[in-house]
């Protein structure tokens, strides 16, 4: 893990300690962590690979954008058809980057960041439940004013004496500006009217706003490019005639 401005860490000590509410609360949208019956770590609830989750912009103590949810939780009951059961005592969970998108960050509540592959921060116990600061952040030197979605994949490993296998790699996804990818012209549909804008995005993304990029990134790398045009394509098909 790289060393950290001092003042750096100062602030990230302030953002989190902003919303201590919403770290302590229950929500149900966090991230559930189980096992399985086998022994391996297993997420329920919350499902990151699936959702795309806007941050709020930030601008008093970082330029970026951030938020605490989701966060994580463990599983109070066992759900034994999905094979979600309940951590037993002794269990040390936590999470660790397998790789992240520059700029992106992820800070605990004691204030270490993680966003370099290996990088870990424990989540807890048998009765954990946190939640994480995500980060954005825009005064990073690799940030990069064109992304209008990063990715975070990590895995969650046990070191405590369960010793159960690591989770399988989830991804975050998360965005600076809310959209529906593919509804270029913003109609409400995806449909042959937003060909032209499409086309005009990806051709000069630096020349468009950041909601026609977020419209345009279909394939959901952060960037409008002219890779984004398979995955264009697919959304068109996919509509109802």
């Amino acid at each position: 893990m790289r060393a950290r401005n001092p003042v750096y860490t100062t602030v990230a000590a302030i953002l989190v300690a902003l919303c201590p509410a919403a770290a302590r609360a229950q929500h149900s949208g966090d991230v559930f962590v189980g096992r399985t019956a086998a022994g391996q770590l297993k997420l329920g609830g919350f499902i990151p690979d699936l959702n795309v989750i806007v941050l709020p912009p930030v601008n008093e103590l970082f330029n970026g954008w951030s938020d605490n949810n989701p966060g994580f939780d463990r599983v109070i009951t066992d759900d034994v058809p999905n094979d979600l059961l309940t951590l037993q005592s002794g269990v040390q969970v936590r999470i660790e980057v397998i790789q992240v998108d520059p700029a992106f960050q992820a800070i605990s509540p004691s204030f270490v960041v993680i966003d370099d592959p290996g990088e870990r921060i424990l989540l807890g116990n048998n009765n954990l439940h946190i939640h994480l600061t995500w980060l954005i952040n825009s005064d990073e030197p690799d940030f990069d004013p064109l992304k209008v979605l990063w990715r975070a994949t990590f895995k969650l490993v046990d070191t405590g004496s369960t010793g159960y296998t690591a989770s399988v790699p989830f991804t975050f996804y998360f965005a600076n500006v809310d959209c529906t990818r593919g509804d270029c012209d913003g109609s409400g549909i995806i449909d042959g009217g937003d060909v032209q804008k499409f086309v005009d995005t990806v051709l000069n993304p630096a020349g468009a706003a950041e909601l026609d990029r977020c419209r345009a990134d279909t394939n959901r790398d952060g960037l409008a490019t002219p890779d984004d045009a398979t995955s264009f394509v697919e959304l068109l098909l996919a509509q109802p005639s």
